[in-house]
């Protein structure tokens, strides 16, 4: 006969890429097996990203209409894809989705759900299929019985108030204009903190590049 484990459930993983034995979009899969909020805080949100969880994401809204999705996005053209917020928008019936924007450099990746069984994702991976597939990621998964304990409240407390410091996003916040506009302002920001020589290094060939493609162009 064999014996019963009496090893607890462990209730924190890591999360890494094709290396773990436990993979990001696997945990991200189950944040959406269950029922409750989900908060999506993602640096980087691209639409291949997107695509990988969306079944899952669609299943979530329609298990039941007291489910809530909210995320939170950097609207620049390189961080967030406008087919996401389009998508989102098409498939919200019921008022149970929820978009904001957070203009100044958003960096953070954090993926929790409230509800009966919390369950939180934090770490480097953003929702993209890079992260997913390709990069070397390390992320942590934590579960718990209450989002009363504190390994889950300090990160809704972290959400709820990222979430009242942002902005709704818009329609007119993911016009492609718009976007480029968001990203040159994100690049001249962070351009300010850095050596005036660190940013010539890599300005002046960006801008010889585009020079030569020009001129490939009028030759064409």
């Amino acid at each position: 006969m064999s014996e019963v484990s009496t090893e607890p459930t462990p209730t924190v993983g890591l999360l890494g890429t094709n290396e773990s034995d436990r993979r990001v979009q696997e945990a991200l899969v189950d944040l959406f097996a269950g029922d409750g909020t989900v908060y999506i805080v993602s640096g980087y949100f691209t639409y291949q990203g997107y695509r990988a969880i969306r079944g899952d994401l669609v299943s979530f809204l329609e298990r039941s209409r007291d489910n809530e999705l909210h995320v939170l996005v950097g609207p620049a053209s390189d961080q967030f894809s406008a087919r996401i917020a389009r998508d989102l928008w098409a498939l919200d019936d019921h008022g149970q989705v929820h978009l904001y924007k957070q203009p100044r450099g958003l960096h953070a990746k954090l993926y929790l759900r409230d509800g009966p069984d919390p369950h939180c994702i934090i770490g480097s991976a953003n929702i993209t299929q890079v992260a997913f597939e390709y990069n070397v990621e390390l992320s942590l998964e934590i579960t718990r019985e209450s989002n009363s304990h504190p390994d889950i409240r300090s990160f809704l407390d972290w959400t709820e108030d990222a979430l009242a410091q942002a902005e709704p996003l818009r329609r007119r916040d993911i016009l492609g204009p718009v976007q480029v506009v968001s990203s040159f302002v994100n690049w001249s920001n962070k351009a300010r903190l850095l050596p005036v020589r660190n940013v010539a290094l890599r300005v002046i060939p960006v801008l010889l590049f585009a020079v030569v493609l020009a001129g490939l162009f009028r030759l064409v």
